[in-house]
């Protein structure tokens, strides 16, 4: 048996495949939980966070001299919308009857270990 395949061999046997996906759902709802508990606060804290955003606007503002008052403007008004995305996203997905099933790693079609074009004599015989 050649290396590549004692290799594969011990994957399949760990479940390897699987695990790696799991891990990959478990990453994806994470992430979400994550983007999730930002839009809950920036949606309960409005008011704060526009608050933090005027003061650093105003201290940019303050240590440039104004010289990049156009810029910080479009910034925060970027900022903004990107906020108000955020927790319309966060509206839509925390409805009642969710509408799409919660996404996840899609399953791997490619082997790590198939590889038809290698040549395990290579990698040298461990049998």
């Amino acid at each position: 048996m050649s290396f590549g395949e004692q290799l594969k061999h011990k994957a399949d046997e760990v479940h390897l495949q699987e695990k790696a996906k799991d891990f990959g759902d478990a990453v994806v709802q994470m992430a979400k939980a994550a983007v999730s508990a930002a839009a809950g606060y920036a949606q309960e804290n409005r008011d704060k966070v526009d608050g933090a955003l005027d003061k650093a606007s105003m201290k940019i503002d303050e240590k440039t001299g104004g010289k990049h008052a156009d810029t910080v403007t479009k910034v925060r008004a970027s900022v903004d919308k990107g906020i108000d995305k955020l927790v319309e996203h966060h509206d839509t997905t925390t409805a009642t009857t969710p509408t799409h099933p919660a996404p996840s790693v899609p399953d791997d079609k490619h082997s790590a270990f198939d590889n038809p074009n290698e040549d395990d004599s290579a990698a040298g015989n461990l049998t």
